[in-house]
């Protein structure tokens, strides 16, 4: 049996961009690359595990597992997903200062390809990244 195919996500601006749009870029990235690389963080331990994949349901903790199902049921409604917001850490490796929920569960949903925010500053280190 097949899993059934999400809908699209319907994206709006994360409140930290837009109040302060002139640092940000809004940039279309590959979501499972950066999941990949965030591995390394010292938080990605909550929503991936060593490889860089989504843990499964069983694997997360009980507030971990509400915010995935809220984004589950945002997705299924149409209703409006924030955009997650990227930076770089100080091991060089990408950081993700809102969103992780979002992104982990999209990823896990089979939507691979999102938008995203980065600070304009950081437009070259996200050029990997991005589709």
């Amino acid at each position: 049996m097949t899993k059934p195919v999400a809908p699209q996500p319907v994206f709006t601006d994360n409140p930290v961009a837009l109040a302060q749009a002139s640092r940000y870029t809004e940039l279309l990235i590959d979501a499972a690359k950066v999941l990949q690389d965030w591995r390394q963080s010292l938080f990605a331990h909550e929503l991936v595990d060593s490889n860089g994949f989504v843990k499964g349901d069983d694997d997360l903790n009980e507030s971990r597992l509400e915010k995935r199902e809220t984004v589950r049921a945002r997705l299924q409604s149409g209703a409006a997903l924030e955009k997650p917001v990227l930076g770089i850490g100080i091991f060089d490796n990408i950081e993700i200062g809102a969103g992780s929920d979002t992104l982990a569960t999209l990823v896990m949903e089979g939507i691979t390809v999102l938008p995203v925010h980065v600070r304009s500053s950081q437009i070259d280190e996200f050029k990997h990244f991005c589709v």
